[in-house]
């Protein structure tokens, strides 16, 4: 039975197992990404990018790659000073305007931009690029973060001033405060405490970035297609770096191969390319190689926690106390918004009455930290899911007790947590009762069974971006066909197909007389992109606002024409019919028909031509307060995993014999789509532990900066997994009851097959990624002593911190205003 047939028995759309639509010009190669694309005029542009870590630009010679074949033009900072102007400041507050189209006195990372060349071909480009020649100042390169916070370190944006920023860390003021952590502390039975660091997993999608700018000099319109997850930003940002009226630039995402949050930014070689279109008034497109995506894009950002938990007998959590250090490399991006959120989000799913947080987002020379699939979450409940288990095991309870004690529970629901985070419907009690129910715990020598429980936010507030709308339109065309229109861009998440199922079930259509456009600030109505697992609740509400609109025009249109009252009617199999009748009323192509070409007929006041219509949802959420309180998400996600895990200890190896996820998705609009979400959001975090980390030497140097060095896991990597057990809540907020789906299953991975492990080997793994050799080693260390280890700190070899900071030595920072 066809999905259009289905429609007349009025079983709904929403909860169906569609395939995707987009597979198929994905599977036949016919769709079309940046680089298929073959303008007339075609140039291309390579970039020149430092060498260096951090470098002073003594002086670039241009002229002999200008005297190359095919070189159409060559340029670099200066010579575009006046016409190009930071950006990163678009929003408010505490994102800062440091981002710059080319390195000009100062390089402060490896890969950062120093020139272009712009030829025929790429391979002249490259010659051009090779021919530029560059007299460089090596300076001392700062690599790790919390060399860099020293009072005597070196600061390295040196000309950029940093509301709240003290040295290089350019911002220091991220706060939360609540309730008394200190008395908290005192009074509990046990306190627990670790340094842990996380890793800096890269921006591996399968499509580098790309983008082809097409300048036209005749009506001064800049056309920009972009691999973006987010076109009105864009184009906005690159409006306000060119100087350009926002009626002036069109931006456009055709296919775009994977982002996972790497391709939410306006890029110093997006601006770049749209310079040199303009400079030579051809297209011109720029693509990066996997060695430009390693060193230059914004990977997910290193990171060290100082994280303790305070625990009564009972095994209730009475205090939670962190000093966060987030390694963000030589410009800002986005990760202050990331410490913030990240670590705030990541309290969840636990109403701790007693926080206590100092965090400091950190320049060092190297690669840019940005969003990377989980945004800052998984780093925090790496920490903190642990320091749970150190905690049950002292107290000799069993952790998934302790847990079920801590975590919100639905009954509850709606509830406020001591952070403010507004909660308006969980199951997170349940999935975790149904992933211990469903994992093999029982004893086995060199085996262990680890738990982690997270909850996420389904998209947010940033700090700095006061909002978190997303705007669809729909037109039903004269043919009885419906085109969707929206500003968020899809990057893997199935929009073609899961907007198309709200869409078409609001309006009683078959879906596949439903198109989704490609997002294109020249057709779609403003929006904020996709990313924070926003398409389903935040997309999927607006679309469905916006066919509900459709929908009430067509009744009122058709029941003028039936002579009825509109209560008396309903939308189903492709038209309007009397309620419960089918095979009655008028078919909603005869119905546009009617508005276009026989406005006589219509009733008063009734708009004639195509019937459409456009709606926003802005969520109802709020900023982040001073005191890093504030509920920043609509509605949260859960998740509960476990893992069976066994050790190899001659070689320390370890493989995931068994892993299981329960997850509170709320309601679901495609089962198909939400499955293969959780499942490659499970392998972004299974890869921080397996081994996904870009490696910076003490020069500053990306040691790994492609495929043939870098792990990035595969579908052949992902271990034995159950299908994913959903115990929906659905949201009270959303008003179609969704929750995100494309993060959750990432936040828990890494602490849950730490627990594992260390349930395996008696040592606790503070670090990320776990090695093999990681793990040999330990063992080796822990035999020696014939005790249980933490590693890395209890290492022979160990040259990290060794004290221990508190927190009151960061209250009296001087900050800058």
């Amino acid at each position: 039975m066809s999905v259009a047939a289905d429609r007349a028995t009025g079983e709904s759309l929403i909860g169906r197992s569609l395939p995707r639509r987009e597979d198929l010009a994905l599977l036949t190669g016919t769709a079309v990404f940046v680089d298929d694309m073959r303008p007339a005029g075609l140039l291309h542009a390579r970039i020149l990018r430092s060498p260096h870590a951090h470098a002073r630009i003594r002086r670039i010679d241009l002229e002999p790659a200008r005297r190359l074949p095919g070189v159409v033009d060559v340029f670099c900072g200066a010579d575009v000073e006046r016409s190009v102007e930071p950006w990163g400041d678009l929003t408010q507050d505490i994102l800062t305007g440091d981002r710059i189209a080319f390195a000009r006195d100062k390089a402060v990372y490896q890969g950062q931009e120093v020139a272009v060349a712009v030829a025929e071909t790429k391979w002249q480009a490259e010659d051009a690029i090779e021919a530029i020649e560059v007299d460089y100042e090596p300076l001392e390169p700062l690599v790790d973060p919390e060399q860099a916070m020293q009072p005597d370190a070196p600061v390295i944006q040196d000309g950029v001033d940093y509301e709240g920023g003290v040295g290089n860390a350019y911002d220091a003021s991220y706060r939360i405060r609540v309730g008394d952590f200190e008395f908290a502390r005192d009074e509990a039975d046990v306190v627990v405490r670790a340094r842990f660091t996380t890793g800096c997993s890269g921006a591996a999608a399968l499509e580098p970035h790309a983008c082809l700018a097409d300048y036209n000099p005749s009506s001064g319109k800049l056309t920009f297609h972009s691999a973006t997850q987010m076109v009105h930003p864009l184009r906005d940002g690159l409006s306000k770096a060119l100087h350009l009226p926002r009626t002036q630039v069109r931006v456009v995402a055709p296919f775009v191969g994977g982002g996972f949050g790497s391709k939410g930014d306006v890029f110093p070689w997006e601006v770049i390319t749209a310079v040199a279109s303009i400079r030579t008034g051809r297209p011109v497109r720029c693509v990066l190689s996997r060695r430009e995506v390693f060193e230059t894009v914004p990977g997910r950002g290193r990171q060290v926690r100082y994280a303790e938990l305070a625990m009564r007998a009972d095994g209730t959590i009475t205090a939670y106390g962190e000093r966060v250090i987030f390694a963000c490399g030589g410009v800002s991006a986005w990760g202050n918004q990331i410490l913030r959120i990240g670590t705030q989000i990541g309290m969840l799913p636990y109403a701790i009455p007693n926080i206590h947080v100092d965090g400091f987002a950190v320049h060092t020379n190297t690669g840019p930290a940005g969003p990377v699939r989980g945004f800052g979450v998984p780093e925090a409940i790496f920490a903190k899911e642990q320091l749970v288990d150190m905690a049950a095991t002292e107290l000799g309870l069993d952790p998934v007790e302790v847990r079920l004690r801590n975590v919100l529970h639905g009954d509850d629901c709606p509830t406020v947590t001591p952070l403010g985070q507004r909660v308006d419907s969980t199951s997170i009690d349940r999935c975790l009762e149904r992933a211990a129910e469903a994992i093999d715990r029982s004893e086995a020598e060199d085996v262990g069974v680890g738990f982690a429980v997270c909850m996420k936010y389904t998209s947010a507030r940033h700090p700095s971006l006061d909002s978190d709308l997303a705007s669809v339109r729909i037109v039903l065309e004269t043919d009885g066909t419906v085109s969707v229109f929206s500003g968020d861009s899809p990057h893997g998440q199935g929009h073609g197909t899961t907007v198309a199922q709200v869409v078409a079930d609001a309006l009683g259509v078959g879906v596949e007389k439903v198109r989704v456009t490609s997002s294109d600030t020249e057709t779609c109505p403003f929006s904020l992109g996709t990313w924070g697992s926003r398409g389903g609740a935040i997309l999927g509400t607006a679309a469905r606002m916006a066919a509900e609109r459709v929908r009430a025009k067509l009744i009122e249109l058709a029941a003028h024409i039936l002579e009825t009252a509109p209560e008396e009617l309903e939308v189903a199999e492709d038209r309007v019919r009397f309620v419960g009748m089918p095979g009655t009323g008028l078919f909603i192509q005869n119905l546009v028909l009617l508005a276009a070409y026989a406005t006589h007929q219509l009733p008063e006041g009734f708009e004639p031509g195509p019937i459409q219509a456009q709606a926003t949802y802005d969520t109802p959420t709020e900023r982040e307060r001073s005191d890093g309180t504030g509920n920043l998400s609509p509605t949260y996600s859960a998740a509960a995993h476990a893992a069976r895990v066994e050790v190899d200890r001659e070689t320390g190896r370890w493989r995931v014999l068994d892993y299981v996820m329960a997850h509170d998705t709320g309601v679901i609009i495609n089962p198909l789509i939400v499955e293969g979400q959780h499942q490659g959001a499970f392998l972004h975090g299974y890869a921080m532990v397996f081994g996904e980390e870009v490696r910076w030497g003490e020069d500053g140097a990306v040691a790994n900066a492609g495929f043939k060095e870098y792990f990035a896991p595969s579908a052949a990597d992902l271990p034995s997994l159950h299908p994913t057990i959903e115990v929906p809540a659905p949201s009270t907020v959303i008003p179609g009851g969704q929750k995100g789906a494309g993060e959750s299953a990432t936040a828990p991975v890494a602490a849950t097959i730490a627990n594992a492990l260390q349930a395996a080997t008696g040592v606790r793994f503070c670090s990320l990624p776990i090695m093999p050799d990681d793990v040999k080693r330990a063992l080796v260390e822990s035999e020696r002593r014939g005790a249980p280890i933490v590693y890395p700190r209890d290492m022979p070899d160990y040259d990290g911190p060794t004290e221990w900071p508190e927190p009151e030595e960061f209250d009296d920072l001087e900050l800058i205003d």
